[in-house]
């Protein structure tokens, strides 16, 4: 295959799937990963596509909008319900856990049993709803930049103190699980879980299931690296199986 036709096929593909990886299209095409690197480096001097960490997106995905917190709030409700009781039980007394931001992980609080936990979060909204359990938690709030649409704080100052801390379990959430890749809309927000992961012992994605075979801007960890994905009956066996490949699956009820 011609340069030429190599280029305007991986542009094609792009624009196709939204977010694709190196090895996807070098399996695609038979070609090598260090020839899919250059040629996706030249695409996106062309402004033909967006490059990302581990392969490339296409410019219309990144215009998506993204919802208000208000907004995700009223979606699948139940669904959420169910998956953040699930995350509850597993929390064992005398964990130190990280919840990152999200309105399934926002639920989980009327449902810990768990005593003498150590709660940290970079989320406002999460912080105020384990308020609620006073004294029979440890909580603290990691401060940095405020984005109000995820009610999350991120940046430098949160990366800072996270890089610092050690967590028995992370539980975070996510906007779109595609194939292999975790993703979210904020870089910024993506590069903090992403550390907080890094420092956990056991990890956890939380994800009803709308969000499955979806992607959004930025991808900030893989599900390979994830000790298990939580998720609600509403994806059926086949849909979940490529997930079940490279992690384990938790279906609440």
């Amino acid at each position: 295959m011609l340069k030429r036709e190599r280029l305007i096929t991986i542009k094609s593909l792009v624009e196709k799937k939204g977010i694709v990886t190196v090895s996807e299209i070098g399996e695609t095409l038979g070609v090598s990963t260090m020839t899919v690197r250059r040629d996706l480096d030249e695409l996106a001097a062309e402004n033909a596509l967006i490059r990302i960490h581990g392969g490339a997106q296409s410019r219309g995905l990144a215009h998506m909008p993204e919802r208000s917190h208000d907004e995700k709030r009223q979606l699948e409700v139940p669904a959420k319900t169910a998956i953040a009781r699930l995350a509850a039980d597993m929390i064992d007394d005398g964990d130190t856990i990280f919840i990152g931001s999200g309105t399934t992980l926002e639920l989980i609080a009327p449902y810990i049993e768990a005593t003498d936990v150590r709660f940290i979060t970079n989320a406002l909204q999460v912080f105020e709803s384990f308020q609620r359990l006073g004294r029979r938690v440890d909580l603290q709030l990691i401060g940095g930049t405020y984005r109000a649409r995820s009610g999350a704080f991120a940046g430098s100052l949160a990366n800072e103190v996270l890089e610092r801390l050690r967590f028995d379990k992370a539980f975070v959430g996510a906007n779109g699980i595609n194939k292999e890749l975790i993703t979210t809309t904020s870089p910024e927000e993506g590069q903090t879980l992403r550390i907080a992961l890094k420092n956990a012992h056991a990890t956890f994605v939380v994800c009803d299931h709308s969000k499955l075979d979806q992607q959004d801007f930025y991808t900030f960890y893989t599900l390979d690296q994830i000790s298990g994905l939580i998720t609600d009956d509403g994806a059926d066996e086949a849909a979940l199986a490529p997930y079940a490949a490279l992690t384990t699956v938790h279906m609440a009820k």
